[in-house]
């Protein structure tokens, strides 16, 4: 684990220097909480940590199920 200083303004880059993969700005710091901006193509999903342990919930649960009755009525 890394973990950096940052300040209002200042980036953090992902990836090699001369071709990075994306960027991290400290946009605001308000208190206990940071706003953060991610800049990173499309391609790259991004999410908050809570919200992609309910994807993965969501999706083992989907597996489970039984397919269900494609026959229409």
């Amino acid at each position: 684990m890394l973990a950096l200083t940052r300040r209002v303004g200042e980036e953090v880059v992902i990836g090699d220097p001369g071709e990075p993969l994306g960027m991290i700005r400290v946009v605001e710091i308000h208190g206990d909480k940071v706003r953060l901006s991610f800049d990173f193509p499309k391609e790259v999903k991004i999410n908050r940590k809570e919200l992609a342990e309910q994807k993965v919930r969501q999706r083992e649960n989907a597996d489970r199920e039984p397919p269900g009755d494609t026959a229409s009525t």
